[in-house]
């Protein structure tokens, strides 16, 4: 593809387009939110501005459902680390999207530790608090005499607070590179972070235009990656049975045009999957047959499970209390995951670094750094490909999933509804606002200790299951001795 140029905000499209407003079936995401499209734009703007910054946007594509970037630099005209950002959807709500997640990696990257509320920790008193049974943490917790760099996370489920490792969620902090290693010294953790390098993902970051919005979608955020990890280690990684697939007859006629979007992108069919698990909160992968890339006359080994595919099959995912708009939600992600991706390789390929962000970006070319790490583990290697297309045809057929809560049930009883299911499935749940920015944006970070990361599989790193991906395992399949 040709790369789109970044534009300023005056010659921005959505600065003369009609933004939906309450109730415009163009932008459902209306359902989840405290304020208008067009009141959320006007706040996010204000915030940047706020901030000393500016904003360029490129959108990918001209048809909708798109994809939309924005980047941000300041007064200097020097990047904002982590200030990369995308939205998708109609063209619209991307371009209001893009701004809220460039905002949001801001203030979540190296940055967040500038008004982190640090304190350290022994490693081991992490081992007998809501952690205790955690994976991400166990190992971590054995070393004696460790400190660990944590915040103290105020619970959504009704019990006390906690301390909530950085590591966790934060990729940056525990790598072993002079200058993480520095930040670490210079906040007194002592830890070593080998055993946890697998296990540190960016879950349950998230912004909104308010808090509550903010903590919904961080809530969903985790809801769809467990739901991801347990799929992904029961039906693929042990052939266990398929989920069910969402009869294309049954979307609303919105869906049909945007799947029939997607299928025309990647010139292939693309189908839906219900993962929705015993957390009953819906969960839809949007998931494409061909890997990318691969044209279909090549031979039969790189389109099928074999495990032994060159490249990554493309794939969206979405969570909601609302079964359409987690589709919905799978099928513009799916979308949106296509046209970064062809940037991405556009860019790297071409070898100019010249373009802003370009390290960034260059540091999502990570294919052929995960084949090559499992490449000698090919149950793992189809998982990171998303290598199940032959086993489509086991999936029984199945409804769109069911609306969960009335339309028009308040944000806050939104969240209140997810937590309390999450919690009912013996978890618990913590949140800690990163930022509160002057026109009320809200950046938000929750932990939910013992759902599952095994989908960072896809990123090249075996996060081995917990207690609640073992129970999930299909039965009579090799167990993880771990």
């Amino acid at each position: 593809m040709v790369r789109p140029a970044w534009v300023l905000p005056d010659g921005e499209p959505a600065a003369t387009t009609r933004l939906p407003g309450p109730g415009d079936a163009r932008w459902s995401g209306t359902f989840e939110r405290e304020l208008t499209l067009a009141e959320a734009d006007r706040q996010i703007r204000a915030d940047i501005a706020a901030q000393g910054w500016v904003w360029r946007h490129r959108s990918l594509d001209d048809t909708d459902p798109t994809a939309v970037q924005c980047a941000l630099w300041d007064a200097g005209g020097a990047e904002i680390p982590y200030g990369l950002g995308a939205g998708k959807g109609p063209g619209a709500p991307a371009h209001v999207g893009a701004r809220f997640e460039a905002v949001e990696h801001a203030f979540t990257g190296p940055t967040a530790l500038e008004s982190l509320p640090v304190r350290l920790v022994e490693a081991t008193a992490l081992g007998e608090g809501p952690f205790a049974a955690d994976r991400a943490v166990r190992d971590l917790a054995r070393q004696d005499g460790a400190r660990v760099a944590c915040v103290r996370y105020e619970a959504l489920d009704g019990g006390p607070g906690f301390d909530v490792p950085v590591y966790l969620w934060a990729p940056w902090y525990p790598p072993p590179t002079s200058k993480a290693t520095a930040v670490r010294r210079g906040l007194g953790d002592t830890a070593d972070y080998r055993s946890a390098l697998a296990y540190s993902v960016n879950s349950g970051c998230a912004i909104g235009a308010t808090g509550d919005e903010a903590l919904l979608h961080a809530l969903n955020e985790w809801v769809e990656r467990d739901a991801f990890a347990l799929f992904l280690l029961r039906s693929v990684y042990d052939r266990g049975p398929m989920p069910p697939q969402v009869n294309r007859t049954d979307l609303p006629p919105t869906l049909r045009s945007h799947l029939d979007r997607a299928e025309d992108l990647v010139g292939g069919p693309v189908t839906l999957l219900d993962l929705t698990t015993d957390l009953g909160v819906p969960t839809v992968m949007a998931y494409g047959h061909r890997p990318f890339g691969v044209e279909a006359g090549e031979g039969a080994g790189a389109r099928t499970g074999s495990g032994a595919a060159a490249v990554k099959h493309r794939y969206g995912l979405g969570a909601s209390l609302w079964g359409g708009l987690a589709a919905e939600r799978a099928i513009t992600e799916f979308v949106q995951d296509e046209l970064l991706s062809r940037m991405v390789s556009e860019q790297v390929a071409s070898g100019d670094r010249s373009e802003p962000y370009a390290g960034l970006i260059a540091d999502h070319d990570i294919d052929a750094h995960v084949r090559a790490r499992l490449r000698d583990h090919p149950r793992l290697l189809a998982c990171a490909m998303l290598d199940f297309s032959d086993r489509l045809p086991e999936a029984p057929r199945g409804p769109l999933p069911r609306e969960t809560v009335p339309l028009g049930t308040p944000v806050p009883d939104q969240h209140a509804a997810v937590v309390e299911r999450i919690t009912a499935a013996g978890h618990r749940v913590a949140a800690h606002r990163l930022q509160v920015l002057a026109h009320g944006t809200t950046v938000v970070q929750v932990q939910c200790p013992g759902l599952e990361r095994f989908h960072l599989v896809t990123q090249g790193h075996v996060a081995l299951p917990g207690a609640r991906g073992r129970r999930s395992r299909a039965v009579g399949t090799e167990r993880d001795a771990g």
